[in-house]
């Protein structure tokens, strides 16, 4: 497997947003540079049951080195997104779950096909300092980059429609599947997400309702989630269904906690 320190040609409208003394650069990040990750992109936007930890995000650069790629304004990355490579038969209704592509543990070692004929937008993060700015088209043309260069047919993803939390809090009788579909009067996705992914060429495949799964929590964790992390958006459905703001819900039993998490399957083809 060869490695790579840059994705020759990726990005090119990175150059138009470069200061002069501390441009912006787009390249794959080394194993020693998870922390540097974890800590600027995983930890602002996930929930803390949620975030990749360090040594998979190092361990993800060892497997799929090609693969996780990040732009850097200086020595700070900004942004990010974490491949896995697979083969994809061309049938909607084989498409694994996030959990089952990703492995256990999520570092892809169990399940990067070297010979894969699609990759896997597995995660995709824009520092909040810097969402708004475009960056999403960029981390797109540097995948659709590596594309032509490892000669891989499909770019795929399971997308987290990000704003369903948001919306079920809301609307707590809301279903997952049909927020996914629903539309603004220019037919463009309702939620943000899937808009700015369907702006940059993706089509729905399916919607998965359980792409992903956070099983035996212990009830003290659970309860420490609930007391520090956006403890306001938390809300009781049932005695043993809480949404947390979150795309996804906690069912509780006697013992622990498991959060359950649906996402939609998408396609990116040139048009």
């Amino acid at each position: 497997m060869r490695s790579m320190s840059e994705l020759p040609h990726a990005g090119p409208s990175l150059s138009s947003r470069e200061d002069g003394s501390n441009g912006f650069e787009l390249r794959t990040y080394k194993p020693e540079e998870a922390a540097r990750i974890y800590q600027e992109l995983e930890v602002p936007n996930w929930a803390p049951w949620l975030r990749a930890s360090p040594e998979t995000l190092a361990k993800r650069a060892v497997v799929f080195p090609e693969g996780q790629i990040a732009i850097w304004k200086g020595k700070r990355p900004i942004a990010s997104i974490s491949l896995n490579r697979f083969n994809y038969d061309g049938n909607p209704d084989n498409l694994p779950t996030w959990d089952e592509l990703a492995g256990y543990p999520s570092t892809y070692e169990e399940t990067y096909d070297p010979n894969g004929n699609a990759v896997a937008m597995m995660s995709i993060n824009i520092h909040p300092e810097f969402q708004g700015q475009g960056l999403t088209g960029d981390i797109i043309t540097a995948v659709k980059t590596l594309r032509e260069t490892l000669g891989i047919k499909h770019i795929m993803g399971s997308f987290r429609p990000s704003q369903f939390g948001d919306y079920s809090h809301d609307n707590p009788r809301a279903n997952f599947t049909t927020y996914s579909h629903l539309k603004r009067p220019d037919r463009l996705p309702q939620d943000a997400w899937l808009r700015a992914l369907t702006r940059n060429g993706m089509d729905v495949l399916r919607v998965d309702d359980f792409a992903m799964m956070v099983p035996d929590v212990s009830m003290e964790e659970f309860e420490e989630y609930r007391r520090t992390y956006f403890p306001e958006k938390w809300r009781k459905m049932r005695p043993d269904v809480w949404r947390c703001g979150q795309t996804g819900i906690w069912v509780v039993g006697r013992n622990g906690a498991t959060y359950l998490e649906g996402n939609v399957w998408g396609i990116l083809e040139d048009k």
